[in-house]
């Protein structure tokens, strides 16, 4: 599975309700998509949510039917990722 991160610019009018959307996010929204995280960034962008896609279609999937529709949201900016070292136990 490739990593992901979204990075997200709200709306400042709307932020609480995006960020009560986000924090109501399935940990599996879509089919072949498993969510780790979501959370707030500072600076040129808002919220992050970092997930992992089987495919980039089952991701853009993801970001268009479940990011795109949340009230608030402005902007997205999608980036696949690659993992140099892990800092989980487990």
């Amino acid at each position: 599975m490739t990593k992901y991160l979204v990075l997200l610019k709200i709306d400042p009018a709307k932020t609480r309700d995006a960020l009560t959307s986000f924090k109501n996010l399935p940990k599996n929204p879509i089919q072949g998509v498993d969510l780790h995280w979501t959370m707030n960034v500072f600076g040129t962008w808002d919220i992050g949510i970092w997930f992992n896609a089987k495919n980039h279609d089952q991701a853009m999937n993801f970001v268009h039917d479940k990011i795109y529709p949340i009230p608030g949201v402005l902007e997205t900016y999608t980036i696949p990722t690659t993992s140099i070292k892990e800092y989980t136990e487990g």
